[in-house]
């Protein structure tokens, strides 16, 4: 270590040099470096640095400060701080409401240390600090109706050996929040033709959030103010869907699926009917089958219920009405269902 003595504008200032140790991490790249934004790592070099060329052993040369805390290994105790602010496009209008949601992450080493915090916001203001948030892995982003936000995750730590030292214990980030986009596509049958009236889901895979619709005479589907994340989109029923779900990402303001086409499928009328043979009115049809499908209708007031998109299988179905009537039936959806219809007789429950 030396002392250099410098005249500046009249005044002696001294500048202390420290030499650097081979085995010790370089200068800029120690775990108490300082300056956070959303787009630079805190511990790394600051950008202006010009570093090193330091040869690779495989060939090469790495530009600029190594990093050697990134060896180090992490800890996440004590207390840190997530800033930010939050910008929209021009032109697009800044919502009158929005919430900040700090979660833990799905990713990040810490996430099992993390906190939820979640705060609403309300008037022009654009700007978030949350303090005293236990270190950890977190993902950051912003809720805003009719808009998106994509997340960023964020790890605050401290390095093991040290403790002392205030680690990357605050994250600075830039959010954006745009329009929510369009999701659509196209369903057909096994001969090419477009499927009406399928209801379509898609589930987001982050917060399981659910937004359907049905295909029109086309077989068009489009569902609107669909946020930027990973989704599932299943048709028929969610839960037993009548093709494997589909995993999409939603990353613009418009997402156009590639058509599917589902297997052959077929509407059944079935006749509930009483003790007597009478028809029984707004009675509760619930059922299952296999390889897939799944049965929820009432009966109308003539005592039918039409079941559309049953592929061929078996199919097991139940009844109750009013209470005291209920029954049972098997059936199974063919090659000639077309052709029959099934009667679900229904008994007083004793």
């Amino acid at each position: 270590m030396s002392l250099c003595l410098l005249a500046c504008g009249g005044l002696l200032v001294g500048i202390v040099l420290f030499g650097r140790s081979t085995d010790e991490p370089r200068s800029g790249s120690g775990p108490s470096s300082a300056g956070v934004s959303a787009q630079t790592d805190a511990m790394s070099a600051p950008p202006s640095s010009t570093g090193d060329l330091t040869p690779i052993p495989n060939g090469g040369i790495q530009v600029g400060l190594p990093m050697e805390w990134k060896k180090y290994e992490k800890t996440f105790d004590g207390s840190c701080t997530i800033s930010g602010m939050i910008e929209v496009d021009p032109g697009v209008e800044f919502p009158a409401q929005w919430r900040l949601v700090i979660q833990p992450s799905q990713l990040a080493l810490g996430r099992d240390r993390a906190t939820e915090r979640i705060v609403e916001f309300q008037g022009a203001e654009r700007t978030f600090e949350e303090f005293d948030l236990p270190m950890g892995g977190y993902r950051v982003h912003v809720e805003a109706a009719a808009m998106s936000c994509r997340g960023q995750e964020v790890m605050l730590f401290k390095l093991k050996g040290f403790e002392n030292l205030p680690g990357k214990n605050h994250a600075h980030l830039l959010l954006k929040l745009i329009p929510a986009g369009v999701a659509e596509g196209v369903v057909r049958d096994s001969d090419g033709v477009g499927v009406g009236n399928l209801p379509v889901f898609i589930q987001n895979q982050r917060d399981r959030g659910r937004q359907s619709t049905q295909t029109n005479g086309s077989g068009y589907w489009r569902i609107e103010e669909v946020i930027e994340d990973p989704y599932l989109l299943s048709l028929g029923n969610i839960d037993r869907p009548l093709i494997e779900a589909q995993a999409f990402g939603m990353v613009g303001p418009r997402y156009t699926h590639p058509d599917l086409t589902i297997p052959r499928t077929r509407t059944i009328t079935v006749q509930v009917v009483d003790e007597k043979g009478a028809p029984v009115a707004a009675a509760r049809l619930r059922g299952y089958g296999q390889p897939a499908g799944v049965i929820e209708v009432s009966s109308e007031v003539d005592g039918t219920a039409q079941i559309p998109f049953l592929p061929d299988g078996e199919y097991t179905l139940r009844g109750e009405a009013r209470g005291e009537l209920q029954g049972v039936t098997v059936f199974h959806v063919g090659e000639d269902s077309p052709s029959r219809a099934v009667t679900l007789h229904l008994t007083r429950h004793r």
